[in-house]
């Protein structure tokens, strides 16, 4: 996934894609199914620090993921 579909909307944005992971493991667990976009380039990544990565949810999805993040943002 490249770009997001249609359909798809922005829910959480992040220089680290650890956290993202983190982020989509959580909305995983409670069946929401997110997509990670990345705007680094592995190869050179020593060269791109601080390059945001998104994660990208479908928008009937919106409000739950928010609130699982929210919430964990909170722990």
């Amino acid at each position: 996934m490249n770009q997001p579909a249609d359909n798809w909307v922005l829910v959480f944005k992040s220089t680290s894609e650890y956290e993202l992971s983190i982020v989509q493991a959580m909305l995983s667990e409670k069946a929401i199914k997110s997509e990670m976009i990345s705007s680094q380039d592995h190869v050179i990544s020593a060269l791109t620090q601080n390059q945001e990565s998104a994660l990208y949810v479908h928008k009937g999805d919106l409000e739950d993921a928010t609130r699982i993040i929210k919430a964990s943002e909170r722990e």
